[in-house]
């Protein structure tokens, strides 16, 4: 059992040190007043005579300096610190060596404990109250989570001349707190050595300690001896005695004792002040899943007051209609039945009944009408909360959470904190990350320390996820801890590793050139690797660097489908499909329920596609949709599968693969217009044309001139209805419509044009008496062609074949000759079949250079 830290603002009163006086003031007769009320602890007194005689006449610079000071000291007594503040901030006290003590003391008592601090090390070895400053430094340190700090501070203490014995109890609480059992025990000073005011104290330290050391049995005889009787030792340690004895017989698997001995405690002090200490002991001497029946059950149930029965009579003996109503008990904070009623509720929940839970919120809900001021009705309204949670009654659970802290409800910060964290937690699992983001944020402002850091740590993330990079560094600039700003730059470099950011090697790789030795550094290479592999190009070599750098015992504690994902996509980089597929088989078969099986799911079946493993590609991928329809890696699962299919060299394989893309063409996905221009192609491959123009004409009239697909769409949609002519040739004009459309938008040296005037003069020769029109046509881009860098060879060149045959079936042999001289100027990829053919057709036809 953990004492709570002590405020350091309170170590002053119990440090008297009679302060010096002045010869001078000792004839001003408010001075004397003040003195001896200092000395008497009437700290309002003594400010009221300093104050007065500071009014005095003919003070000399050191009059002013005593009486500043002690009036300081008061007012820190008193527990006025900024009032003290005011009266050091004269300037001739800046340096003084008693007036830092006092200012340190101010700023501690007025929570300002990093300024305290600071003032702290300004007080010089040898000054005034130096061993007291010390003691209040560690304190201070230790308020603030610093437990190092603080045990240096207490070692420090210890090597002074007269150290306070109490020093030493303090570094072994500390060291307690620290999980530092072993050495707290031997902080400790022989009892021998103690008086006898703080020898019990030290020997329930000692007894803390052996318990941490898994030395129950020593501990049981220690706080055996405590408990029999309270001679030397606080109220609080006494009854707290009795809480340990449960604990160290609990260690030793001694339940029923435990048992024992702590109903009797509460039945024996009943008003104790660590009353929730010991119901909170006794319910850890439940069963798993205890009986109705069971002893501890049925003393609750004897403590807990009865519950309200029957019906109110017309009048009461009052006269008056509020006297019908039973008087509600009048509880103390630590009233019995209200700590019954509260852990007979939480022990209920653990009974294996059909309306346990409902049972248990009936007592809640008692308790918060029965003892509306204890301090357990927050803890109730939480734990409803929490339930309601767990029961997906989400508005109820926020409901309860608002209560807290309302008036009337008595609430520490921490259980308000608490309540917003849990809800947060809930939106975080609903995928509201910003008002996640809120709440922990607001959680953090009630907490301190460790946990305040996990809160602001918790906001940030939740910014992160809800993809508010901005808001995120805005955060990070207002967190002061260089412990959790090292984190969240983790956590960004995290972020953007997985969200396949450019940026995110750089980040990491800063993160851990600054932070070579960090805790999370192994985490910190595994992303650095992910981002190596999703890099473009990929970095496979970078990235078995930063996975061989991961020590081998770090391994075990990262996430083993991170590390599967990264060795998987590095091998993808090497184009090694078989080990990679291998790889996230193996992984889906050991880990067959891991989260993060869809995306295996996916790198599996990509790898066997890779490897023209068509068939067993589709399998996997068409899995993943199945499994999981709504994942964000389905789309392109869903994508490659159908094109799986589609290599098939069967008729049901083009079939399904027909289906596949139509399954992806309705749903709003980003692969969507690949999917229709997909299942368009497959359309006319099939000679499924009517099905193709369908899909296409529609769509190309939605398509506005600026739209990087009007190209695409136009061009088989134009193929589609070509070939439609075929057995109906009014189609092509709709076809001839389709091209001209698409030239009139295009800029005249869009290289896309090529492939339009291809196609436009094919269709234009169909039409028996358009061929002019279509040699045109094709003689535009040959023309044309010797100035597009990046052109489409395929257009340009079958423009010139077109253009070719037409010239020679006119018997052009001149002017055919000329053009294939021209195609192969242009150094095409058949340039030389080009030159080949001018060169035949000069020797066929005897043409000559005149």
């Amino acid at each position: 059992m953990r004492l709570p830290r002590l405020r350091p603002a309170l170590l002053v009163a119990t440090l008297f040190v009679p302060p010096l006086g002045a010869e001078d003031l000792a004839q001003l007769e408010a001075y004397r007043q003040g003195m001896d009320a200092l000395s008497g602890e009437l700290w309002p007194v003594a400010i009221a005579r300093f104050q007065t005689a500071l009014e005095a006449p003919d003070l000399t610079p050191e009059d002013l300096r005593t009486l500043r000071l002690r009036l300081a000291e008061s007012q820190v007594r008193n527990q006025q610190p900024e009032a003290a503040l005011q009266a050091l901030a004269d300037p001739t006290l800046a340096e003084d060596p008693e007036a830092l003590f006092w200012k340190a003391q101010a700023l501690t008592g007025a929570g300002r404990f990093q300024d305290a601090l600071e003032v702290f090390a300004l007080i010089k070895e040898g000054s005034p109250h130096f061993k007291e400053a010390l003691l209040t430094q560690a304190l201070v340190e230790r308020s603030l989570g610093d437990l190092a700090g603080a045990v240096a501070t207490f070692d420090r203490l210890g090597r002074e001349r007269n150290a306070p014995l109490i020093a030493r109890l303090l570094k072994s609480e500390t060291l307690l707190e620290a999980k530092q059992p072993q050495a707290a025990l031997e902080a400790l000073p022989k009892r021998s050595d103690l008086p006898a005011n703080i020898a019990k104290r030290a020997d329930f330290l000692r007894g803390e300690a052996l318990i941490d050391l898994e030395r129950p049995a020593e501990a049981e005889t220690l706080f055996n001896q405590l408990t029999e009787s309270p001679e030397g030792q606080s109220l609080r340690d006494f009854h707290l005695a009795s809480i340990e004895l449960a604990r160290a017989r609990l260690a030793q698997g001694a339940t029923q004792p435990a048992a024992d001995g702590l109903l009797a405690f509460i039945q024996l002090h009943p008003d104790s002040p660590v009353l929730d200490a010991a119901f909170s002991t006794l319910l850890r001497c439940l069963p798993e899943q205890p009986t109705p029946n069971d002893p501890i059950l049925t003393r609750l149930r004897e403590w807990a007051p009865s519950a309200l029965t029957g019906s109110p009579s017309i009048l009461g003996e009052s006269g008056n209609a509020s006297g019908s109503w039973p008087a509600l008990p009048v509880a103390s904070a630590q009233s019995v039945g209200a700590e019954a009623l509260y852990y007979l509720a939480i022990a209920t929940r653990q009974l294996g009944v059909a309306d346990a839970s409902l049972q248990a919120r009936r007592l809640l809900i008692r308790l918060r009408q029965e003892f509306p001021q204890h301090p357990l009705v927050a803890r109730s309204l939480l734990d409803l909360g929490r339930w309601d949670l767990e029961a997906g009654r989400k508005d109820q659970a926020a409901a309860h959470f608002a209560l807290l802290g309302k008036r009337g409800v008595p609430s520490p910060a921490t259980l308000r904190a608490e309540a917003l964290a849990l809800e947060a937690s809930s939106r975080f699992s609903d995928g509201d990350f910003q008002q996640a983001s809120t709440l922990f944020q607001e959680a953090s402002t009630l907490l301190e320390n460790e946990q305040q850091v996990a809160a602001q740590q918790n906001a940030a993330v939740s910014l992160l996820a809800s993809g508010q990079l901005a808001a995120f560094d805005s955060l990070i600039e207002q967190v002061a801890d260089p412990e959790l700003t090292a984190h969240l730059a983790l956590e960004r470099g995290i972020y953007l590793a997985t969200h396949r950011d450019p940026g995110a090697r750089a980040e990491l790789e800063a993160f851990l050139a600054q932070h070579p030795q960090h805790p999370r550094a192994a985490e910190g290479r595994l992303y650095a690797a992910l981002a190596a592999v999703n890099a473009v190009p990929p970095d496979p070599i970078a990235a078995k660097a930063f996975l061989d750098a991961i020590p081998a015992d770090a391994r075990s504690s990262l996430p083993a489908a991170t590390l599967t994902l990264v060795e998987i996509r590095r091998l993808q980089a090497l184009s090694d499909w078989p080990a990679a597929a291998a790889l996230a088989a193996e992984f889906l078969t050991q880990h067959p329920q891991d989260p993060a099986r869809p995306l295996l799911l996916y790198e599996r079946g990509r790898a066997l596609f890779q490897n023209k493993d068509f068939n067993a590609a589709g399998i996997v991928l068409k899995t993943l949709v199945q499994e999981s329809p709504d994942h964000p890696d389905a789309p392109a699962a869903l994508l490659l599968a159908a094109r799986a299919a589609a290599e098939g060299a069967t008729p049901q394989a083009r079939k399904e693969s027909i289906g596949l893309f139509k399954q992806l063409a309705e749903k709003d996905s980003p692969f969507r217009d690949f999917a229709r221009l997909e299942l368009a192609d497959l359309y006319i491959l099939r000679s499924q044309l009517d099905d193709a123009i369908a899909l296409l004409e529609p769509w190309m009239k939605e398509l506005q001139a600026q739209d990087p697909l009007l190209v695409d769409v136009g061009l088989k949609l134009g193929e589609a209805l070509y070939a439609r002519a075929q057995e109906s040739p009014q189609v092509l004009e709709r076809a001839l419509a389709v091209q001209d459309r698409l030239l009139s938008m295009l800029p005249e040296d869009a290289s896309s044009r090529q492939s339009v005037l291809y196609q436009k003069g094919m269709t234009l020769e169909q039409f028996g008496d358009r061929e002019d029109a279509a040699l045109d046509a094709y003689m535009q881009v040959v023309q044309n062609a010797s100035e597009a860098k990046d052109g489409d060879w395929n257009a340009i060149e079958g423009c010139g074949r077109k253009a070719l045959l037409i010239l020679e079936k006119r018997e052009q042999w001149s002017a055919a000759m000329k053009l294939a001289s021209r195609i192969a100027s242009l150094n095409g990829p058949n340039a030389a079949e080009a030159a080949e053919r001018a060169k035949n057709l000069r020797l066929e036809h005897m043409i000559y250079d005149r």
